[in-house]
C-alpha cells in the first residue's frame, strides 16, 4: 500500500526538510544538510528521496560538479494543491491529530521520561475575538514563530510544537 502525502508529511524530519526548503525558495541536499545539522546526511538524504518520490519536492535545477550532479529542490506546489481540497480535510485532520496522540503515547510509556523536565505541557484556551482580531493573533503568531525558528547548533534541540484552532462546540451547533 502507496502512503497518502498526509502520512509521509507527518514525519518530523521530512517536516523540518521541508520547512527548511519552503523558507529558502530552492535548496540543494547539501544546504538542507548544513541547515539540518542534528541529523544524519544520509537519514536527510533518504527523507529527501521520499519527498521526492512522493511528489513534495521537485528537482527544478541541477549542477555538474566534480563528476557528479547536485540536484537544486523546491517546493512542488502544484502537486501540495492538489490534495489540499474540502474532501480531504477531515481525513487531514484525524492524521494530524492521530500522529500527536501517538507522540504522547509514546513519550508516555517511556519510564525514563519525566514530563516537567522535558516541559511537556498540554494547553486549551478559548479566546474571544472578531475576525480582525483573530487575522491579526494569527499574524502575530507567525511572527513569533518565524523569530524562534533558530537553525539547529550545539545545545539547541528540536521542539515539537502542535498548534490546532477550531470553532467551539457552541459555535458548530449554531451553523
Amino acid at each position: 500500500m502507496t502512503k497518502s502525502i498526509y502520512d509521509i508529511m507527518l514525519n518530523p524530519i521530512r517536516m523540518r526538510i521541508v520547512k527548511t526548503i519552503a523558507k529558502n525558495e530552492c535548496m540543494t541536499s547539501t544546504e538542507i544538510c548544513v541547515r539540518i545539522k542534528d541529523v544524519p546526511r544520509t537519514t536527510l538524504y533518504r527523507h529527501i528521496s521520499t519527498l521526492i518520490d512522493a511528489g513534495i519536492l521537485k528537482v527544478v535545477d541541477e549542477n555538474k560538479i566534480r563528476g557528479s550532479v547536485e540536484r537544486i529542490l523546491a517546493m512542488n506546489v502544484d502537486e501540495i494543491a492538489k490534495h489540499n481540497t474540502a474532501e480531504n480535510e477531515p481525513q487531514q485532520a484525524f492524521r494530524f491529530l492521530m500522529n500527536i496522540y501517538g507522540k504522547f503515547e509514546k513519550y508516555f510509556n517511556e519510564e525514563k521520561n519525566v514530563p516537567a523536565n522535558n516541559v511537556v505541557f498540554l494547553n486549551n484556551t478559548v479566546m474571544m475575538m472578531d475576525d480582525q482580531e483573530f487575522d491579526q493573533f494569527l499574524s502575530e503568531l507567525q511572527q513569533l514563530l518565524l523569530k524562534y525558528d533558530y537553525e539547529s547548533a550545539d545545545g539547541r534541540k528540536p521542539r515539537d510544537i502542535s498548534i490546532i484552532s477550531s470553532p467551539t462546540e457552541s459555535e458548530i451547533k449554531k451553523e
